[in-house]
């Protein structure tokens, strides 16, 4: 089966898609290479993306330009962001997966995972378009995006772990993910205002 197929399964059928990827087998570290390769490439996309957005709103402009926050956007914060991210979906995974009988590999695991998060990154390729057309539209694919996401991963999750709700994987594993991320961002903030702030004062 080739990648078109594979991608049209993922949009339409996300539920097959562990099936249909059991043959492929992934050692430890090329899932964890992939895992650096797919962090990369969407922080150097989606900071390239954010800063379009931002800076076509002035106020955002004078946002970005005045506030030690402007550093969230850099492309080495967000490659920091994307890998945290993809380390807390997949242990939030294995967290729930441990309320299961079904015992599932971590290399199986972070192979559709990763997979899904390359048809992520085909989204926001997608979104590059509809930046340049309309920022309303370009909001509206980005929430479809997020929605396919959820859906889509907590299919993966429920074939894999042989969880009898789609729904409720999806309400709990949305939850966890956006807890988890939220602390560890308003740690990240802290952190780095904090070394901010002391260089300049020793300035």
């Amino acid at each position: 089966m080739d990648l078109k197929q594979l991608l049209i399964i993922s949009l339409r059928r996300p539920a097959e898609l562990p099936d249909i990827l059991s043959p492929v087998k992934l050692k430890l570290n090329t899932v964890v290479e992939g895992a650096l390769f797919i962090a990369a490439t969407t922080a150097l996309l989606s900071s390239s993306l954010d800063r379009l957005i931002f800076r076509s709103s002035e106020n955002a402009s004078k946002l970005l330009e005045n506030n030690s926050l402007s550093f969230i956007f850099d492309p080495l914060s967000m490659f920091v962001f994307e890998l945290i991210f993809i380390v807390t979906v997949v242990a939030s995974i294995l967290f729930f997966g441990n309320f299961s009988s079904q015992k599932v590999r971590i290399e199986e695991l972070g192979k559709n995972v990763l997979f899904l998060f390359l048809v992520a990154f085909i989204f926001k390729i997608a979104q590059v378009f509809f930046a340049f057309i309309s920022i309303d539209l370009y909001y509206i694919f980005r929430f479809f995006e997020v929605l396919w996401f959820i859906w889509a991963l907590s299919s993966v999750v429920s074939v894999l772990y042989q969880f009898k709700s789609i729904l409720l994987t999806a309400f709990l594993g949305a939850i966890t993910v956006s807890l988890s991320m939220g602390f560890i961002f308003m740690v990240f903030v802290s952190i780095i205002q904090f070394l901010l702030v002391g260089s300049i004062t020793n300035v």
